[in-house]
């Protein structure tokens, strides 16, 4: 029986031993797979994607986090190059080699993009697999993702984010509490010389003015941003909010229909000043219409409709405005 019994105890030890040694009491964690991008992606996840994905639609929370990766070799003189829309703006790029140990000539691997979504609306991020010198090869490798991005995702119990208003909200009544917060995110592009410029009633109150380029890692020449603009609203009732997108250092001034003399189209400009232009196109005598606008000044000339200094208009174009009611109750 004692043999018996030291036999037994001797096959639990080697049993014992062989589990340890299997590590099945820690057992080592597996690759955590890629965050399948879905429609109710949790708050704080990041959406993965990659070349599966190509031509493919998903929806995403606003000021998500996105990673894009996609295969390629540089050695070959072949690269990425992504067009993205305004409202997709990227944090930081970079290529992971598939040899780590850098003594394969000519190995491959994979570009990586870090990239935020930080306007509502639906949103494209496409690229090219090209050579650079190369502009009209015949069938690239190309890869399309629609993103549709909506409402800041929240977990249960945590109050509701901000409400966010774009282009396509000018001209709205929207609703707001006293207290709250609001953000206006506007497209704009500083290279070109134009920028946003918003004003409000007291009742809202300015607390951040924030530019996010596009490409936050090195501005890319000519590519542009999102202007944001966020309010607290401090007083009750109708309060207002008004944005032009223009050039600093042109004249503005708004469009005003004169009822002298038959009546006739002038312009009213923010210096204080009367412009009767001698000569303007159909497409500006719009009344209440926001202008930029240069001239040359007529002396020695008189008109019937005695208003104004009489100029010839060298330049004049549409302002682009954004206007907003807020309600704060």
């Amino acid at each position: 029986m004692e043999k018996y019994t030291l036999v037994v105890a001797g096959i639990m030890l080697l049993c014992i031993a062989a589990v340890f040694a299997c590590g099945c009491t820690n057992p080592a964690k597996p690759p955590e797979p890629a965050v399948t991008p879905t429609p109710t992606q949790t708050p704080g996840a990041v959406y993965r994607f990659d070349q599966t994905n190509n031509n493919e639609t998903f929806s995403i929370g606003l000021d998500s986090e996105i990673q894009l990766q996609l295969p390629g070799n540089p050695t070959t003189g072949y690269s990425w190059q992504l067009d993205i829309t305004q409202g997709i703006v990227i944090e930081n790029e970079s290529f992971i080699p598939d040899d780590k140990s850098g003594t394969l000539a000519g190995s491959g691997g994979t570009y990586v993009w870090t990239m935020r979504a930080v306007q509502p609306g639906n949103q494209v991020i496409s690229g090219v697999y090209a050579r650079a010198w190369e502009s009209n090869r015949t069938n690239p490798v190309t890869f399309t993702l629609t993103l549709n991005v909506g409402e800041v995702l929240t977990p249960p119990g945590v109050p509701s984010p901000v409400n966010v208003y774009t282009e396509a909200d000018s001209g709205q009544t929207v609703n707001e509490s006293r207290g709250d917060r609001f953000n206006v995110r506007l497209a704009e592009n500083p290279t070109t010389g134009y920028g946003w410029n918003v004003t409000s009633s007291p009742g809202l109150e300015l607390i951040l003015d924030e530019y996010i380029p596009s490409y936050q890692s090195g501005q890319v020449v000519g590519s542009g941003g999102i202007h944001s603009f966020s309010f607290n609203a401090v007083d009750s009732g109708i309060q207002t909010l008004h944005g032009e997108y223009r050039r600093d250092w042109v004249m503005a001034g708004t469009i005003v229909f004169v009822n002298l003399e038959g009546g006739f189209y002038g312009i009213r400009g923010d210096d204080g000043r009367d412009y009767y232009p001698l000569a303007m196109d159909e497409q500006y005598r719009k009344d209440g219409l926001r202008v930029a606008f240069d001239y040359e000044t007529v002396k020695d000339t008189a008109t019937i409709q005695m208003w104004g200094t009489p100029v010839n208009l060298t330049f004049i174009e549409t302002i682009e405005t954004f206007d907003l009611s807020v309600i704060v109750t």
